[in-house]
């Protein structure tokens, strides 16, 4: 019976004591039970988390406590057979004046110049031409060549971590996102140019028809830190919008009775009851007129547009007993401009609170239906539009290619809730050079913003100074 190639391996590491054998948990190889895998892996991961200062310091010490330990190895070896060491032509620990600090000294001078393979001067390796019995030097030749190979191994190791954060540097995209989320309504989706409002922020008399009011539309932009640079653009850009909701939000929304028309004897009725008195209007007029074969191709194609929205959205468990945290789902946003061919200077992504919405809550989308699209009135302020906007979290993606090196380029985003605020638009951000003539963006306001044509702002909870603050406590 053949003996498998690797029952010598397997006996010679358990006899030493490593086991290249995965454990229960399947960590990899482990010695007496330390786990170098494991510990190079976390390594590798905490250098791309932190600066370059905290991986340079990382480097530092780990040099210095190889060249320490090596250097303890080879004054022990230099005591033991001093001849194989040659100090200035003397050997090792053998010339006049010398203590255990000068001994030390000149052991880690030959670490140090055998682990960065610099080259040796004074301090090196006894060969045939100082000292006729070299062949009682293997320990020490064995000794420098195994520190010369680990050496080489950290300088390449250390140089791929440096080629790794540069190469990670250089594919992040050069942009700066707003850090606010504002959600324009009523008049001021109208009425969204700066013509259109005067100079302390009114609007004109125009004020339209209230029963038609436009829907509320979400924003936040996005400004290229190249833009002043000459191939600073990034070509072919994307963006990807997913929002996070909690699930048990979403179907308390939906369950919840909201009261908002009266019936016949006064008495306020809930959106369900309503629903409910339809749908047995709708199922009383179906029995008595019948189905036109149009209708039942209109019912079709709303059933395949809803199976497809479902699946836009995918709900994910972390705690499966339920009790910690809710599951969450995940819905892409569509925005009027996802892509963007030649991104240069500023870009607004806009998302409309429709009916096809994810983050607007069911007794919305359903008081939209039956004002036959628009906004209704009695959400009309920025309390009810805050309530109708049903999210946690907005994750922004944006991947692209660099004008400059043609290389791929991503950047990141996460607005929280808190984040959005309710009645208000971005201010301008260009402006065009008084010398040059060019178009110009300023990015220090990037998060200004001011209050939407004809008011209705949010108001802003602003921190009231303390007179104490200053004081320094002693």
């Amino acid at each position: 019976k053949p003996i498998p190639s690797n029952t010598f391996f397997s006996r010679l590491s358990g006899i030493v004591g490593f086991s290249t054998a995965e454990d229960e948990d399947g960590r990899g190889c482990h010695c007496c039970g330390f786990q170098p895998n494991r510990l190079v892996t976390s390594y590798l991961h905490w250098t791309f988390r932190n600066s370059f200062g905290s991986v340079f310091v990382s480097f530092s010490l780990g040099f210095f406590g190889l060249t320490l330990i090596f250097a303890i190895i080879l004054l022990a070896a230099g005591y033991q057979e001093s001849q194989c060491i040659s100090v200035n032509g003397e050997y090792f620990s053998a010339y006049e004046g010398n203590t255990f600090f000068k001994d030390f000294g000149d052991a880690y001078a030959l670490s140090w110049t055998t682990f960065s393979t610099v080259g040796y001067g004074l301090i090196f390796p006894s060969t045939s031409a100082n000292y006729s019995k070299v062949h009682k030097c293997g320990g020490i030749f064995v000794l420098c060549t195994l520190e010369s190979f680990i050496g080489i191994l950290f300088n390449s190791f250390c140089g791929a971590i440096v080629y790794g954060k540069v190469a990670r540097l250089r594919s992040h995209a050069q942009v700066l996102f707003s850090d606010a989320v504002v959600v324009r309504y009523g008049n001021g989706v109208r009425i969204g140019k700066e013509d259109d409002v005067s100079d302390n922020g009114e609007a004109r008399d125009d004020q339209g028809n209230d029963d038609k009011l436009h829907l509320p539309v979400l924003e936040f932009r996005i400004a290229n830190k190249l833009c002043n640079a000459r191939g600073g653009e990034i070509m072919d850009c994307s963006m990807n919008i997913v929002a996070i909701i909690d699930e048990s939000k979403t179907s308390l929304q939906a369950n919840k009775a909201t009261t908002f028309k009266r019936g016949r004897r006064g008495k306020r009725r809930t959106l369900r009851q309503v629903r409910e008195e339809e749908s047995e209007e709708e199922q009383d007029v179906e029995e008595k007129t019948p189905v036109p074969h149009q209708s039942l191709e209109k019912f079709a194609v709303n059933l395949r547009e809803s199976a497809a929205a479902e699946e836009q959205q995918e709900a994910f468990e972390e705690d499966s007993f339920g009790k910690l945290m809710p599951r969450r789902m995940f819905s892409k946003i569509e925005v009027e401009t996802p892509d963007h061919p030649f991104f240069k200077r500023l870009w607004t992504v806009r998302h409309t609170l429709d009916v096809e919405s994810p983050i607007l809550c069911e007794q919305a989308k359903q008081m939209v239906k039956m004002n036959n699209g628009y906004w209704p009135a009695a959400l009309n302020d920025y309390e009810s539009v805050k309530a109708a906007i049903n999210l946690d979290q907005l994750l922004v993606s944006l991947s692209g290619t660099s004008n400059a090196d043609a290389n791929a380029v991503y950047a990141q985003k996460v607005y929280d809730y808190h984040d959005i605020n309710i009645g208000y638009r971005f201010v301008n951000m260009l402006y065009r050079h008084e010398v040059s003539g060019t178009m110009q963006v300023d990015t220090k306001v990037i998060n200004d913003v001011v209050e939407q044509a004809g008011g209705g702002g949010e108001p802003f909870h602003v921190r009231e100074p303390n007179p104490f603050s200053d004081i320094l406590v002693l």
